[in-house]
């Protein structure tokens, strides 16, 4: 699972990490641009027999949920507004854990945050389609300090994962980018194994598609000082350099008013196996 990105109105506010991949620009056949936007305005289709033996075409543009998550865990689960207070209620026993073990201390909230809105309504099935979920992405919240040594690290990692199983959330991974090169782990994460990073992230998923991420922010392991310079913030915003940052986030929760039009918009695909998500 990961955490989606949803297209919203352009905020200025500093991030507490940056990752960024350069990838080199390659010519793309014209087929294969056609066939790529024929793709997204189509959506995935598929085609099923039913019991009578007669076939259908299945449009998957017009599945009410989101490609990953079981639409019965979305029923059970709970509204956005409901997750987003479980889910800061479930950082805060964290951060408490956190500093009784650790010693943590935790940073008022960043200024700016007046108009963030974290509900993002009718975010995309990823089958070419709108869904009728809402997206929860909960403000961060940053410890003052960062645990240095990399066991120190881990029993953060553990006391997190204690818990939120609490709250049937799986174990916490830590991101390894397997797929990344030296020079993209060294760029964008200082170092090429967790142990000698600045940034090292993680995330752990829970039910209906909820989910917990965790991010240390190391400025101790910055070699060359490039990551000092990168992350800098005015003193003003309240973000913090060497940090440990919580956040809660949901992939797509109901809700109360949008139950009835979901069941009813998912009758057609019910007993069905979803397709592959369209690449984004």
């Amino acid at each position: 699972m990961t955490k989606n990105s949803r297209s919203r109105s352009s905020r200025r506010r500093w991030t507490i990490a940056i990752f960024v991949v350069v990838g080199a620009l390659i010519a793309i056949p014209a087929a294969a641009i056609g066939h790529f936007m024929i793709s997204q305005a189509v959506g995935r289709v598929t085609v099923v027999t039913d019991a009578d033996g007669k076939e259908r075409t299945v449009y998957w543009r017009d599945y009410p949920g989101i490609a990953g998550v079981d639409p019965q865990k979305i029923l059970q689960g709970p509204t956005p507004q409901e997750g987003h207070a479980a889910g800061n209620d479930m950082i805060a026993e964290v951060r408490a854990a956190l500093t009784a073990e650790l010693q943590l201390q935790w940073a008022p909230p960043p200024g700016g945050r007046d108009n963030f809105d974290p509900f993002v309504h009718r975010i995309q099935n990823y089958f070419g389609g709108e869904s009728l979920l809402t997206a929860v992405n909960a403000p961060p919240s940053q410890s003052t300090s960062v645990p240095r040594a990399w066991a120190d690290k881990r029993r953060a990692v553990e006391i997190i994962g204690t818990v939120i199983a609490r709250h049937g959330y799986s174990a916490p991974v830590i991101d390894t980018f397997d797929q990344w090169t030296d020079e993209q782990r060294m760029s964008d994460l200082g170092g090429l194994t967790p142990e000698t990073q600045v940034i090292v992230s993680g995330m752990a998923q829970g039910p209906a598609g909820q989910w917990i991420s965790f991010n240390f922010q190391d400025l101790s392991k910055d070699t060359t000082g490039r990551f000092q310079e990168r992350l800098a913030a005015p003193p003003e915003s309240g973000w913090q350099l060497d940090t440990l940052s919580l956040s809660y986030g949901a992939s797509g929760l109901l809700a109360d008013e949008d139950r009835e039009e979901f069941k009813k918009r998912l009758e057609p695909f019910v007993g069905l196996t979803p397709p592959a998500p369209l690449e984004t």
